[in-house]
C-alpha cells in the first residue's frame, strides 16, 4: 500500500529537526514525512512550500512560537482543506483562539510527553486515513456557514451511509452514539470521583505533616519524609488512572465526533420522524459540555495545588511533575470537547433549527 503524505510546518531551527527527524523514524513505516528543508531551497516558496502541501494528505503543524512563516503555510493547508494536525511545545492557551477547537497537542521533549505526542499522532495519523477522527478548519467552517459549495476540494462527504430501509437507521446510530456518549460521561465522572480519593489522601498526609512540624522534636523529618512518599503514591495512582481516561475518552470522543457530523451531513436526518430524537440529543450534549465546563476550574485549581506541593520530596517531585502533565491534558481535553460541542451545535441548527 503507498504510503501517505505528511507534510510538517514547523520553524527552522535545530530543535525542531530533531523532533521532525524522530517523528519521521516513528512513523516510516507507513508515512513519508517531509518539510520544506526537504524539498531542497526553503527560498522557492512555490516548489518547496506551495506545492507540496498540496500534495500532502496529512499537514503537522508546529505553532511553537507562533513562527510568522509557520501560521502562512498553516493558511495555505487550511485553503487546501488538508487534514491538519496543530501540535506546539508553548501552553495550548497561547494557541489563536480561533485555532484552539481544532486538533492540537502540547508536547516537549520530555519522554513522557513526548511519548504521549507520539501515541496521539498515530491515532490522528490513522484516524485521517481511515476517516474515523474529523478534520476542520477556519476556512472550511466558514465555506459551511455560508453555504458556499463552489469549491470542490472543500465538498462535504457523507461518512455515514444510512438508508430508510436498511438494517440499520437513522435512530439506530444515534443509539449507538448515545451509548458512547454515557461512556465518555461516565469517564468524566471517574476523574472527578479519582481527583476526591486522592484529595483526601493529600490532605489527611498534608494534616499530619503540619502536626508534626508545629510539634517538632527528633524524627520530624523522617516523619515527613514518609508522609511525602505516601502521597507520592496517591498521586502517582491517580496518574496512571488519569492517563488512562485521557487515552479512552479521547478515543470515544473522536468516534462521536465524526459519527454526529456525519449523522448531520446525511439528508435522512431532515427527516421529520428523526429530528425529535436528534433535538434530545443536541440538548444532551449541551449538558454534557455544561458539566465538562463546570468540571474545569476545579482541575485547574488542583494542577495549581500540585505545582505548590513540589519542592517537598524527591519522588513527590517527580509525581506532581507527572500528574500535571496529565492533568494539562485532560484541560486540554475539555477545551477541545467544548469547542468541538459548539461545532456540532452550530451545524445541526442547517438540520433541526436552534435548539434552546
Amino acid at each position: 500500500m503507498e504510503k501517505k503524505k505528511v507534510f510538517v510546518i514547523m520553524p527552522f531551527q535545530d530543535q525542531f529537526f530533531e523532533v521532525y527527524e524522530t517523528l519521521k523514524i516513528q512513523f516510516c513505516e507507513h508515512f513519508d514525512f517531509s518539510n520544506a528543508n526537504d524539498e531542497g531551497n526553503p527560498q522557492n516558496i512555490l516548489k518547496d512550500v506551495v506545492q507540496p502541501i498540496y500534495d500532502a494528505n496529512i499537514v503537522i503543524a508546529d505553532l511553537t512560537g507562533l513562527n510568522p512563516n509557520v501560521m502562512y503555510e498553516l493558511g495555505l493547508a487550511h485553503s487546501f482543506n488538508k487534514k491538519t494536525i496543530i501540535i506546539t511545545q508553548d501552553d495550548l492557551n497561547a494557541l489563536p483562539f480561533d485555532l484552539k477547537q481544532y486538533r492540537a497537542k502540547d508536547y516537549s521533549i520530555h519522554f513522557k510527553k513526548f511519548a504521549e505526542l507520539v501515541d496521539f499522532l498515530k491515532r490522528m495519523l490513522e484516524g485521517a486515513v481511515d476517516d474515523s477522527v474529523s478534520f476542520s478548519n477556519p476556512v472550511k467552517d466558514f465555506l459551511a456557514v455560508e453555504h458556499i459549495d463552489t469549491v470542490d476540494w472543500f465538498k462535504e462527504k457523507e461518512s455515514i451511509h444510512i438508508s430508510s430501509d436498511g438494517d440499520k437507521g437513522f435512530l439506530d446510530f444515534l443509539a449507538d452514539i448515545e451509548s458512547d456518549s454515557e461512556k465518555l460521561a461516565s469517564g468524566i465522572t471517574e476523574i472527578g470521583n479519582d481527583i476526591q480519593i486522592m484529595g483526601m489522601g493529600v490532605t489527611k498526609s498534608s494534616e499530619e505533616i503540619d502536626r508534626v512540624k508545629k510539634s517538632g522534636g527528633n524524627g520530624t523529618a523522617a516523619f515527613i519524609r514518609k508522609e511525602a512518599k505516601k502521597v507520592s503514591q496517591l498521586v502517582d495512582s491517580f496518574s496512571t488512572k488519569l492517563r488512562k481516561h485521557n487515552t479512552e475518552n479521547s478515543e470515544l470522543w473522536d468516534k462521536l465526533e465524526n459519527n454526529l457530523l456525519g449523522l448531520l451531513e446525511n439528508p435522512i436526518a431532515a427527516n421529520d420522524t428523526n429530528k425529535e430524537g436528534l433535538i434530545e440529543y443536541i440538548k444532551s450534549l449541551k449538558s454534557l459540555k455544561s458539566s465538562a465546563t463546570e468540571s474545569r476550574p476545579a482541575v485547574v485549581s488542583l494542577k495549581e495545588a500540585m505545582n505548590g506541593a513540589s519542592g517537598l520530596e524527591r519522588s513527590l517531585n517527580q509525581s506532581i511533575r507527572f500528574v500535571i502533565q496529565d492533568l494539562d491534558t485532560f484541560i486540554g481535553f475539555i477545551d477541545h470537547l467544548n469547542a468541538s460541542i459548539d461545532k456540532i451545535v452550530a451545524k445541526s441548527k442547517f438540520v433541526i433549527g436552534d435548539v434552546s
